[in-house]
This record gives structure tokens, sequence and C-alpha cells, in this order.
């Protein structure tokens, strides 16, 4: 029965897309991150629903009156080059095996990213898709948090299989990146019961990613905690807040998880267990690729092959788990330089925004949720560091909507201000 209903709106959903092609755009964020179909019992589980979304929207967008203008800023030049490293890779041994698979998976997270940046053009369709990207990806947390309440943290959290998200460190990461965009949303809501509800999300989106049991993960959790303290414009609050709930989801957790995270930190390199050696083993094999090949070992570098080449110990053959040390491996120094200028741009472009509506109070929200998605960034930097996560569809989200807020301010602050519209702060 739930395959049909989710077959129903889907077909709903594409007929409206049809008429109003952003519709198309909550469609793709939903199905990409939230995978509904993968929680199907039937023949959803096989229908190509991204596929048939992917198609009615653009056949809906070339044909509808929507711009397809794309508004230059400094980030879109480096994702430009970024993605030209990432062509020149996947072509420099377009015949090795799953070299073009692994690059067409990426592209497209590269190609929608662009469509969808061409749809943000107001605060309330940029809102709109922040809604539905941490809602989807917020599911799982809020489920997970339940879960790990419940069993005491003794079981470990998943992610929706087949998704980019679907291991327990994966999974970890993306709920960090989201909890900074649900706490934009809990102070821009209005409703209390809204906010309540979102407040809820979020602490249980933090017990999901203790209950993920990644290390790496609880890794990023300090550092978005810090970060968000620096960030926050309410620091007493935060701070209160911090110190409440830290000790809280400290004790609650079992002694399986406390012996894990115990892990993290050893006095030698052979005190590790094999989990950590893997990735030892992996970065050092990225990084001789690198220094043998200048533009990488293509985008099917982690391979057996290659591990035999480069790595340490050629047995223990792992993916890079690390976005930067992917990046290193795939595409070499080059890529990798291409690929921290795009996340610095970015950055700095936020920052930019911040100044810009500084003393604007009908504009703050822009201010605040360029803050929260650098707290995004933050996790993102610093779990990413143990996780392959480079092409993942959010980091790049997180950019558009940046670059789309920044073309936004700069259109509101080139008007007169008489003829400004009354827009909601958040201060």
């Amino acid at each position: 029965m739930r395959d049909i209903i989710l077959l129903a709106f889907v077909v709903i959903m594409a007929l409206m897309t049809l008429k109003k092609p952003f519709y198309g755009v909550l469609m793709w964020c939903w199905i990409s991150y939230m995978l509904p179909h993968k929680l199907m019992w039937g023949f959803m589980i096989y229908f190509p629903i991204a596929q048939f979304v992917a198609i009615v929207f653009l056949v809906a967008f070339f044909v509808s009156n929507e711009s397809k203008k794309i508004n230059v800023c400094a980030p879109l030049g480096w994702w430009l080059l970024f993605n030209l490293s990432m062509f020149f890779s996947a072509m420099s041994a377009y015949q090795e095996f799953g070299n073009l698979g692994s690059y067409s998976n990426a592209v497209k997270v590269q190609i929608f990213s662009v469509l969808i940046y061409m749809m943000l053009t107001s605060r309330e369709r940029i809102e709109q898709t922040l809604w539905v990207v941490s809602l989807s990806i917020g599911y799982y947390g809020i489920k997970g948090g339940i879960f790990t309440i419940l069993t005491a943290g003794n079981l470990r959290v998943w992610g929706p299989g087949g998704g980019y998200f679907e291991g327990n460190n994966e999974l970890g990461l993306a709920l960090l990146m989201i909890v900074p965009i649900l706490y934009y949303l809990f102070r821009v809501s209005e409703l209390k019961w809204l906010k309540y509800a979102l407040a809820a999300a979020i602490l249980l989106c933090l017990a999901a990613v203790l209950g993920t049991q990644s290390r790496g993960a609880l890794v990023a959790i300090v550092a978005v905690g810090g970060f968000f303290w620096f960030k926050s414009d309410k620091k007493f609050a935060a701070s209160i807040l911090i110190i409440i709930m830290l000790p809280i989801g400290y004790s609650m957790m079992s002694d399986r998880w406390h012996d894990r995270m115990a892990t993290i930190v050893q006095s030698n390199e052979e005190s590790y267990d094999g989990s950590i050696k893997g990735r030892l083993n992996a970065w050092r094999a990225a990084y001789n690729m690198a220094t043998a090949n200048v533009f990488g070992a293509n985008f099917g570098a982690f391979n057996r092959v290659n591990f035999y080449l480069y790595a340490p110990d050629p047995e223990d053959f792992h993916d890079a788990h690390s976005i930067y040390f992917k990046v290193l491996g795939q595409q070499g120094f080059p890529g990798l330089f291409l690929f921290m200028a795009l996340w610095i741009s970015a950055w700095r472009l936020a920052n930019k925004v911040q100044k810009m509506v500084k003393d604007r109070q009908d504009l703050m929200w822009a201010n605040l949720l360029c803050r929260m998605l650098q707290v995004s960034f933050v996790a993102y930097a610093s779990g990413g560091l143990f996780l392959g996560l480079s092409y993942f569809d959010l980091p790049y989200h997180i950019l558009i909507t940046i670059c789309a807020v920044y073309i936004l301010i700069k259109k509101e602050l080139a008007k007169p201000l008489t003829d400004q519209p009354a827009l909601q702060g958040a201060t």
C-alpha cells in the first residue's frame, strides 16, 4: 500500500512540476537525501524514481519562463576549475573499470547543484529547499535519536541503504551538517509549536550522532560546538545549553560507546585498531599516488592495483576515508588545491554577506543563515577528515545557498531604501 501511495505522490508532484518547475527542485532534494523509495517494501524499491523526477524537472525547467541565467560570484569560478580537474582526472584513464561510474555519480551532483542554484531566486525558495533538505536527513536523526535514547547507546545507528550516508560515520557527519540549518529554521520560525518541534529535532539529531558510535563524528561535534558558540549572537544561552547537554549526552551513553571513543587518541600508531590503521594506510597511498602522478590516479584511484603500487601495506585495501585524501589521490595536488580554494571562497563569501547586512535589520536573516552555514562547513571540514564524502550533495547545496543569498542581498541593497520590502529579520 505504501508503494502505491508513494507512486501516486510522485506522479502528482511531477504534474505540478510541469506547471511550476521549482516543485521539481524540492522533489529532487527530497528523493536525494531521504531516499523514500528505500523505505518501501514492494515495487517502488526498484522504481527509477530519481531518473523520473530528473527528466520531468529538466523538461519543465527548460520550457518554462524561469531564468536560465547563472549569477556569477567568486566561488563559482573555483567550482568550475574544480569540475575541470574532475573531468581531466576521469578522462586520463576512462577505460579503467569503475572510473567513469564514480565520475558520473559525482557529475550528477554537480549538474543538479547548478540547476538548483539557478532556481534559488528568493528567500522563500532558499528556505523551502533548506526545509526539505534538513528534514529529509533529519528524519533519520529523529528516528536514530529515539533509538539511541531507548537503547542507551548500546546499539549503533545507521543511515538509509543506498545513499551517500548509509554508514554510521557518514550519517553522523550528515546530521551534524544539518543541525545548524535546523537551528536557523528554529530562529526564523514564528509558530511556537514549530519551534518546539525543531528544538526536539535538534536534540534528537545530536543524540543520533552519538548513537552512530562514530569517532570522527565525536571529533566533529566538538569542533561544531565550539564554532557554534563563537558564531552565536546569544553566547550566554549557548554556553548554558552546552554546559547542560554535554554531561547529559556523555553520561547517557553505554560503556561500549565510552570504550570505543577512548581509542581516538593513542600513544603510538601501533596501538590503534584496524579501522584507524586502514585509514592511515589509505592516506599514505593517496599521498604516494599524488607524488607519482601530478594530476592524480583518476576517479578509480582507490583500487587494489594502486594499493599494491602505492600503499605501505598493499593487503590493507580501503577507500580514502577522507575528503582531502580522496581528492588528493584522484586529482593530485592541483585538484586538492582547487577543492580547498572552493570552500575557502564560499566561506569568505559568507563573511562578506554578514558584513553587507550588518546595518540592515530587515536583512539579518541572511546574516544568521550565513553564520549557520559556516557552522555546517566546520562539520564537513572536521568530520570529512575521516570520511570520503568529497562529492556528497549536501556541502554543494550549502555552497549554492551562500551564493544565492549573496546575489539576493546584493540586489536588495541596490534598491532605494523606500522600495525595500519589509522582510522578516532574525536577530
